[in-house]
């Protein structure tokens, strides 16, 4: 929890334009619980670099004060490629700040609500670089104690910096000078915090393993593991309840990923990895038992390099610091990728000499500039997973029952968006809303065409129109259907089926529609949803249970 309370602190005025010492600040880049960060220029230097300022009412209170030298002393001794890097401290004016590298790029937690999970390669490459980070760390003997999707910096050219060690302390050597976790505080933030974390016991490197398996969590599947309406009760959901099989929401993403994820999860710190090291070894062997695709050649390119897929650079050990760990497997693997580069390069000869005779174009495309943020590394071919074929059987075989279908639909739905094919998304909803039309069974149908219309809402939320997409949910939740029938036909109460209740009966549509509504808050800068129908529709009760 929050070692101070934001909430209530009066608003910090907006430092912009000020020159504090040597730095000039040019605008502001973000807040948290202990101060605001800018971006400032270093006139002596001539960079740019991020100013950290502790909050005014925090000059006075004794353990703000130790936290923040603390960050400054942990972050300076973590010399690494992967952790924003510590330039200095200082005070000018009263205002006491920390200099740190300014890293262009965007959050994790920001790029997921603007563009969801992003592919596997990506992925695998953010979690090496992220474990390398924890593994500096520990044997630093600092534990970070604050890992979460916020403190993942990430540039356009996937280069990854752990940032935010506010929280962090020394576990090893000499006992801590200050107490920083005095008076009942626990630090760390609710979503991503460890059990023993919540309930506030003595906490290890191990902690920070269960915040990043989370995190692997929540950048795999789209969403974390836990939910909540307070951030006691998500806090408890880490201490008491298991987190739903990751290979069930992607059943794409190979099953030893999916198990080293839960494993990091662990409730008990003696069943997790006990160390960082370990968890880049079993990354490694995922990485090693992936097909050779174009998209997974990918991860041996670093900063748009090509770079040696090795197990040494991929751990980031050298012969120096470790025996190496190449396996027959990886021998053979090498040596394959030597052989397809030779026939490539054959075959490219070839198609070089046919493209030489060939007429000159009448005009050079127009490239395109990167949009800011991680790039889109996705394979030309659309991915045909297995239980995609086996939820498009279903529905195309004569006779499936109703509430079959539908679950089907909306399982490829959500498949589909997860994978960002949105207009294939979208035209599957279609096609189940339309079902409406053609079913006799008259409750089947409006079920059909109420989860159709979620479906079609939560789609608009990936396409960042989060306008579009609360309208289409206030529609459904507010829509008053008439009654029904004919003649020998008994009336029928479309409205019993309501949202609440397709909520209920398709508890993964209910999880999707709670992530849509949370994306659109987001991008709307909203804390909460208007109106009231709309916010308790981004919460339901009972959200998920199964019938």
């Amino acid at each position: 929890m929050p070692d101070t309370q934001p909430q209530t602190a009066p608003p910090q005025p907006d430092l912009t334009g000020r020159t504090l010492g040597d730095f000039h600040i040019l605008r502001k880049i973000g807040a948290g619980g202990m101060g605001q960060v800018y971006l400032a220029r270093q006139t002596s230097l001539k960079r740019e670099v991020a100013l950290k300022l502790l909050r005014g009412e925090l000059n006075a209170n004794f353990t703000a004060l130790a936290r923040f030298q603390a960050e400054a002393q942990a972050v300076a001794k973590l010399n690494h490629p992967n952790i924003v890097h510590i330039h200095q401290i200082g005070e000018t004016d009263g205002l006491r700040y920390m200099v740190l590298e300014f890293v262009e790029g965007r959050n994790l937690r920001d790029y997921m609500v603007r563009k969801g999970p992003p592919d596997l390669p990506i992925t695998l490459s953010v979690m090496r670089q992220v474990a390398l980070a924890l593994q500096k760390a520990h044997d630093q003997g600092i534990v970070h104690r604050d890992i979460k999707p916020e403190n993942i910096l990430v540039t356009k050219k996937v280069e990854v910096k752990v940032t935010d060690f506010g929280l962090s302390r020394f576990f090893a050597g000499e006992t801590p000078p200050t107490n920083l976790t005095q008076s009942g505080v626990t630090l760390g933030t609710p979503l991503y915090m460890s059990p023993e974390q919540v309930q506030g016991h003595a906490v290890d490197n191990r902690s920070d393993i269960y915040s990043f398996g989370v995190t692997c969590y929540h950048l795999l599947a789209g969403e974390p593991p836990f939910r909540g309406v307070s951030a006691f009760e998500v806090a408890l959901k880490h201490v008491q309840e298991q987190p739903r099989m990751l290979s069930d929401l992607r059943p794409d993403l190979p099953a030893d990923l999916c198990g080293m994820v839960h494993k990091m999860m662990a409730k008990n710190a003696d069943d997790r990895y006990q160390s960082a090291r370990d968890v880049l070894r079993d990354l490694l062997k995922v990485r090693d038992g992936l097909a050779l695709t174009p998209a997974n050649l990918a991860l041996t390119q670093e900063n748009g390099k090509p770079r040696p897929a090795t197990s040494e650079t991929a751990l980031g050990l050298t012969k120096s610091s470790a025996t190496p760990l190449a396996t027959p497997r990886v021998q053979w693997a090498l040596w394959l990728l030597v052989a397809f580069a030779c026939l490539v390069a054959t075959f490219g000869g070839v198609v070089l000499a046919m493209v030489l005779h060939q007429p000159a174009p009448h005009a050079n495309p127009t490239p395109v500039e990167p949009a800011p943020g991680l790039p889109d590394v996705r394979s030309p071919d659309k991915l045909n997973t297995t239980r995609e074929r086996e939820l498009i059987l279903v529905l195309n075989t004569e006779g499936t029952k109703p509430d079959d279908a539908i679950k089907a639909s909306i399982e490829l739905g959500l498949l589909y968006t997860k994978e960002r094919r949105l207009p294939e998304a979208n035209d599957r909803f279609e096609k189940l809303k339309g079902r409406e039309k053609e079913w006799r069974d008259l409750v089947a149908a409006r079920a059909a065409s109420v989860t159709g219309r979620l479906g079609l809402a939560v789609v608009l939320a990936h396409e960042n129109k989060p306008e579009p997409s609360n309208r289409l949910f206030l529609d459904v939740v507010q829509e008053q259907p008439p009654k029904f029938g004919g003649p020998g036909v008994p009336k029928v109460d479309r409205s019993v089926v309501t949202v609440s209740w397709t909520l209920l009966r398709y508890p993964d549509l209910s999880y999707a529609v709670s992530d849509a509504l949370n994306r659109n808050a987001a991008n709307l800068n909203k804390t909460k949803l208007e109106p009231a129908a709309l916010e308790q529709l981004r919460s339901p009760p009972r959200v998920g249970k199964k019938d």
